[in-house]
């Protein structure tokens, strides 16, 4: 026979109760089964637990010395039930976040700086990355959460729609096509244009619609993110597209931005390891994701009720 935790609990409650009656009140089961309890746990010690007094059952001085390491011993399970409590209500937990660029500076920041303020005890760690990493990031689970643009081909990914979006033209404010409300896409050919590198998927999409159009602008650089377009754009490099999500935050008075015609679409989603369950304070962060997207808080995309 082992030692378990009840014959640990009937021995804690037979000292701090005084007798076996209230052991067994305490515990809520029958004064035989405590009785039992202390005497199959003396047979497991090795040594008298308790002798009987007058009074009733009086710890021996063994039965002291154990029931202090006893006590630190429930201080331990207390908290252990506290921390088990405080993620079951949302007070501790972290959560690991990897994004693409354009949307882990803008949409992705302002989610988990309104999901911080609302789960103070969660913390959360965002990284940003080109699509090939995001995906590589939640198949080796190094991260719980993704958010990139489809398609994503990995078989063992969960993926769940979150919005569409849109490509932009990005102008410095002395170019005609300011004039514009709309710019067609065949103003765009023959431009010097600064884009993202051939294997982005952004970029890909862009240029396949360019392409159907019989557009063909004339590319001067290249950089990893569209911020950097943005900043090249501003300081007279030409025109770039770029998400939609970058048009508020990045106005100025020295870049524009522009609706195109015809549009370039494409779905953003987040992604999720199927072989693993997320912990609450995911579960809790991709609610709070999926929330924001369908009550329109992220007021530059479009939630599709249609996607999944």
């Amino acid at each position: 026979m082992r030692l378990s935790l009840r014959h640990v609990e009937a021995f804690k409650a037979t000292i701090e109760a005084g007798s076996v009656t209230g052991a067994a009140e305490l515990l809520r089961i029958t004064q035989p089964a405590v009785s039992r309890l202390l005497a199959d746990m003396d047979r497991v010690v090795g040594f008298q637990l308790f002798e009987r007094k007058a009074r009733g059952l009086a710890p021996t001085q063994d039965a002291n010395l154990l029931y202090a390491e006893v006590t630190r011993s429930f201080v331990g399970l207390g908290r252990i039930a506290d921390v088990a409590r405080a993620i079951k209500d949302h007070t501790v937990g972290s959560v690991r976040v990897i994004a693409l660029p354009v949307y882990a500076d803008t949409i992705v920041a302002d989610v988990i700086g309104r999901f911080l303020k609302q789960n103070p005890g969660i913390t959360v760690e965002l990284e940003n990355a080109v699509r090939p990493s995001v995906v590589d990031g939640i198949a080796s689970q190094l991260f719980d959460v993704g958010i990139a643009t489809l398609p994503v081909s990995d078989s063992f990914i969960e993926t769940k729609a979150l919005f569409k979006s849109k490509a932009i033209l990005a102008l410095s404010s002395s170019d005609p096509l300011c004039a514009m409300e709309i710019v067609p896409l065949s103003a765009l050919d023959g431009r010097r244009m600064v884009c993202l590198p051939d294997n982005s998927p952004f970029f890909a999409a862009a240029k396949n619609v360019l392409r159907n159009a019989g557009v063909t602008p004339a590319i001067v650089g290249q950089a990893r993110t569209q911020r950097a377009l943005c900043r090249m754009v501003a300081t007279g490099a030409g025109i770039a597209l770029v998400d939609q999500s970058l048009g508020v935050e990045n106005n100025s008075n020295e870049l524009v931005f522009k609706q195109i015609d015809p549009d370039v679409r494409w779905t953003a989603c987040m992604l999720l390891n199927s072989r693993i369950k997320p912990t609450t304070a995911t579960l809790t962060f991709c609610n709070s994701l999926l929330e924001a997207c369908r009550e329109g808080a992220l007021d530059t995309l479009t939630y599709d009720e249609g996607l999944n």
